[in-house]
């Protein structure tokens, strides 16, 4: 049980295929790593090598309908494949950790085959159960099998007889990133037909087959390993992941870097570990700074194999270079979808717990109270009032408004893990902010200041958020699903208080603390009220916006004015944010001059940025002359 509640917990997320496909789903949690799960039976012998367009070094998914039926799933190896072409099938290898599959079946085909039988297959090979749940599964074909010029269909198929699991809801292991031919799948029931799933996000196939043959040396690809950032004067290390598909094992690469058309000198690079057949490794090269800050595109190209020229026909991965005149930190945001009526969303709660602990002032939580309408959480933000960041399904969230991932778990185990590579990415842009509060606890003076690496285009946004909201009664009380189970079946030391037994453990939660709360934004009616940005290379800007505190009863008796923060989002044109400050609001009474007592209208726009000459009826759009902007109804 304890397993079945971890997994199920964790966000599924879903990718649309065509009309037939769309039950689809791909399940984000990696196999789990167990020594009998990778156990492999099949040695291979002289000139003999496992091969698959997956291999066993990338993360693990799973894939499937969620529901009974049987799986038909394959992989296409053309006649001349640069490895596989000419070669001999002597096994196939897959694998399968569903307790409730039953009925699997290895095959290899001339064409997709409608059924699993001697008429539509070359050969069909029963898989005892016993040898069932292993990731690596190896099964014999009945006689060796020469791949023709035509090509050939290998595939599994099994049957789920119940969805007991989270296994047997997402059977099919994938992994790494689409590829054509590398993941054709149909179901008997929810999808019928024969689909290629490259290009929905699914990844490949995990199926390999044990290769026979005379097989080529020298053949290395590195992948494309996208932004690298160092500092003038200096350096960065980055590791550049390869792929051997030539029969040797690797021990050395020889690589150049073209810039600007201009090719480098060859370096050497002995591996730590050799790259076995098929398999990948991992390599650190150095990547010197250019002599001025710029942005370039480069591309690394492995020339050299164990001092043998390298015959790959990809031998290229591609990089854009940052090099810059300072490495400005990063801090990350994560804006969390919840709402008290949400009973998963303790688990997010849970999450940004941990990261608040892990991560200190690096990390800026906004909980987006949007889950429930105000009569039923009194911390409610009405998405017109925020920016639109996409998130519909609760608990979730976006770090720096990139993909959306569960706010607990992340996109695999941990949020902290994507948290940490988010934080290692450097910023563009510096950022601070400050915000004082009126006498009346009214509205925030907010004030942000940006400093550009680059000429560059921005969004500002400035955000309202609270620590330590509690109320008694409707609109405080939090649901809580964890509450139906043990801690001993939740098994997780953040997440057990909210199990039976446990100090929050009732469904649903009174006299929770609520923290990181969205309470304001420079958004009203969708539409963000401070103007976008201009920045120039190395220059600084000062902004000025009038952040209103709410009025709704419940919430506005609920803040404390020592538990109250000014939030500023500098964000780019792809809709990232590139960097991010948080500071605790101060009493303006405390704080000299914080405005000029001369202070005047310096211009007045309408909603849909009209500058007009004289106040309008309705919401006003008023910009002072010291920078400050303010939202004015004029009856």
């Amino acid at each position: 049980m304890k397993k079945f509640f971890t997994f199920m917990m964790v966000l599924a997320v879903a990718s649309i295929l065509n009309v037939q496909a769309q039950v689809l789903q791909r399940e984000r949690v990696a196999m789990p790593v167990v020594n009998n799960l990778h156990r492999a039976s099949i040695t291979p012998g002289a000139n003999q090598g496992w091969w698959g367009y997956a291999d066993n070094d990338s993360e693990m998914t799973g894939l499937g309908v969620n529901g009974a039926d049987t799986y038909h799933c394959a992989i296409f190896i053309p006649g001349d494949h640069t490895v596989a072409g000419g070669k001999t099938i002597q096994a196939v290898r897959f694998g399968l950790v569903a307790p409730n599959a039953s009925n699997t079946k290895v095959w290899i085909a001339s064409q997709l085959p409608s059924s699993i039988d001697a008429t539509n297959c070359l050969q069909v090979v029963d898989v005892p159960a016993a040898d069932l749940g292993k990731v690596n599964i190896d099964v014999a074909l009945t006689s060796p099998y020469t791949i023709p010029a035509e090509g050939v269909y290998v595939g599994y198929s099994f049957t789920i007889t119940q969805v007991q699991y989270q296994a047997d809801a997402y059977p099919i292991i994938v992994t790494g990133d689409d590829q054509a031919n590398t993941l054709l799948l149909r179901t008997d029931n929810s999808v019928p037909s024969w689909s290629d799933l490259n290009g929905n996000g699914f990844g490949k196939l995990f199926l390999q087959v044990l290769l026979e043959g005379q097989f080529a040396d020298n053949l290395v690809t590195p992948s494309d390993f996208g932004n690298v950032y160092a500092k003038i004067g200096e350096s960065a290390t980055v590791d550049v992941t390869l792929k051997n598909n030539g029969f040797t094992p690797v021990s050395s690469i020889d690589y150049t870097i073209t810039s600007d058309g201009v090719i480098s000198d060859a370096i050497r690079v002995e591996l730590a570990s050799p790259i076995a057949f098929a398999s990948k490794g991992v390599v650190s090269i150095s990547i010197p700074a250019e002599a001025a800050q710029s942005i370039k595109e480069k591309t690394l190209t492995i020339t050299k194999v164990n001092g043998n020229a390298n015959e790959a026909s990809e031998k290229d991965a591609k990089f854009t270079l940052y090099s810059l005149t300072k490495i400005i930190n990063r801090n990350v945001v994560i804006e969390q979808f919840t709402g008290t009526g949400c009973g998963w969303c303790p688990r997010g709660h849970a999450g940004m717990g941990k990261l608040r602990t892990t991560f200190g002032d690096r990390f800026i939580g906004i909980a987006l109270h949007q889950y429930s309408q105000q009569s039923y959480d009194a911390m409610y933000i009405a998405k017109n009032s925020y920016a639109p960041v996409g998130l519909t399904g609760a608990p979730s969230c976006r770090l720096d408004r990139g993909e959306v991932i569960d706010p607990y778990y992340g996109s695999a185990y941990d949020i902290c893990d994507d948290f940490n590579a988010e934080m290692a990415i450097p910023a563009m842009a510096d950022i601070d902010v400050r915000g004082y509060y009126n006498e009346e606890f009214t509205q925030v003076e907010a004030t942000a200041n940006i400093t550009s690496l680059f000429d560059e285009k921005y969004h500002l946004e400035f955000v309202l958020t609270a620590d330590g909201l509690q109320g008694t009664g409707t609109g405080w009380n939090q649901a809580n699903y964890y509450a139906q189970y043990t801690q001993a079946e939740i098994g997780d030391e953040n997440l057990n208080q909210f199990g039976a037994g446990g100090s929050m453990g009732t469904n649903p939660i009174s006299n929770f603390v609520f923290n990181d709360v969205a309470i304001a934004s420079s958004y009203f009616m969708n539409s963000n009220l401070v103007s976008d940005l201009e920045m120039t290379a190395g220059a600084s800007t000062s902004v000025n916006y009038t952040l209103s505190l709410p009025s709704y009863t419940k919430l506005k008796d609920a803040l404390q004015k020592d538990q109250l923060f000014v939030v500023a989002l500098l964000v780019d044109q792809n809709g990232r944010i590139v960097n991010a400050a948080k500071a605790q609001a101060a009493d303006a009474a405390s704080v000299s001059n914080v405005r000029s007592a001369n202070t005047s209208v310096a211009a007045r726009y309408t909603l849909d940025g009209r500058q007009i000459s004289a106040p309008q009826h309705g919401i006003n759009i008023v910009k002072m002359s010291d920078g400050t902007v303010k939202k004015v109804m004029v009856k």
